[in-house]
């Protein structure tokens, strides 16, 4: 019974995020006359459709619960739709139109994202974070051997790969010490009005699964904030959380990082939690909006198969103004599509090892 709760979790928190995406899809293209064969929720085999009298789009859900689509006309690919005149193509409108198709999934994504922490915000109150300030440091780890004291306020850390970063908050320290594991850091802290360096190299730590130094900070506070304060916190909560994606994004290209990034399984293994000590409703919005919020980014990821590609596709049209070859948009669809593939299937065999 517990594992099917979990399996139905999952398929709601991913069906609420691709129905919102795809439905962005559908709105903007139907709001400028594109005809859309299908709407579907997942992939693989129909498992259920609808179709009103009135409407010309299909609805359907499909048996694999990742992902989803709009069918619609003129896209690589899509068959059965040869005889919709020009004008209610995605390939017949004009190109600015066109981009916004492309680009409404992401930003429907960013508002479900924007409603769902704004509510939690709104409910609990805004997460006033700890300074980057040391408040202990913990005995037998790197920090302490490395010379750091309680007290000490972290004002930069230097990466071997060259990356610097200002910690705002002590989450932003913490942050990127998981992201770059167990690789030698520069710490310059604020004691007693001197700049003071130290090389402090994390460990990893299984029960908290990510590599630490062994400092700790107070715990954040919950404030109840009014409407204003909320959406603003809210606004610069999300922009955190995509500079974050955005930088392990960038350090996943050099190959680092790659064993605290998961696939489908993980997600999964996410979305179990909630059921994990009775329903969990707040942990459930949370991981609603944090998988909105990256697949929003993920998405932009220049990939002809992902939304961020199709726009790129739709940019290089409008700046060399005259449409891509035919031949040639379906082949780099093509190579799009197998790049995805297979980096979900690097993906899913990392979650299977983790696992």
């Amino acid at each position: 019974m517990g594992i099917l709760l979990n399996i139905l979790v999952f398929v709601f928190v991913m069906g609420v995020i691709v129905i919102v995406h795809e439905m962005g899809h559908l709105i903007a293209a139907k709001s400028f006359g594109v005809y859309c064969k299908e709407f579907a929720v997942g992939m693989g085999p129909k498992i259920y459709e609808y179709q009103s009298k009135k409407s010309e789009t299909t609805y359907s859900v499909r048996a694999l619960p990742i992902g989803g689509f709009v069918a619609m006309a003129g896209e690589p690919g899509e068959m059965g739709m040869e005889d919709v005149p020009l004008e209610r193509t995605i390939n017949g409108i004009a190109p600015w139109k066109r981009l916004i198709v492309m680009l409404a999934g992401v930003f429907m994504n960013l508002v479900l994202a924007f409603i769902v922490f704004g509510s939690i915000f709104g409910v609990n109150g805004v997460i006033r974070e700890p300074e980057p300030i040391v408040q202990n440091v913990v005995e037998g780890y790197p920090a302490k051997e490395a010379g750091l004291l309680a007290g000490d306020r972290i004002v930069e850390m230097k990466f071997y790969d060259g990356t610097v970063v200002k910690p705002k908050t002590f989450t932003d320290a913490s942050i990127a010490i998981m992201t770059f594991e167990d690789n030698p850091i520069k710490v310059d802290v604020l004691r007693d009005d001197k700049i003071l360096s130290f090389t402090v190299t994390p460990i990893y730590n299984e029960d908290s699964d990510t590599f630490v130094m062994g400092i700790q900070s107070v715990s954040g506070a919950l404030e109840k904030a009014g409407f204003i304060e909320t959406i603003r916190f809210t606004g610069s909560y999300i922009i955190k959380m995509i500079t974050q994606i955005l930088m392990i994004l960038k350090l996943l290209v050099r190959g680092i990082g790659v064993d605290n990034v998961g696939g489908p399984i993980a997600i999964y293994q996410e979305t179990s939690k909630v059921m994990e000590s009775g329903f969990n409703a707040l942990y459930l919005f949370n991981i609603i909006g944090s998988l909105s919020v990256s697949l929003a980014v993920m998405n932009l990821i220049p990939i002809p198969v992902f939304d961020g590609g199709r726009a790129l596709l739709t940019v290089i049209e409008m700046i060399i103004r005259r449409p891509i070859p035919e031949k040639l948009e379906n082949f780099v669809m093509l190579l799009g599509f197998a790049m995805a593939l297979l980096i979900m299937i690097f993906f899913v065999f990392k979650d299977i090892k983790r696992f």
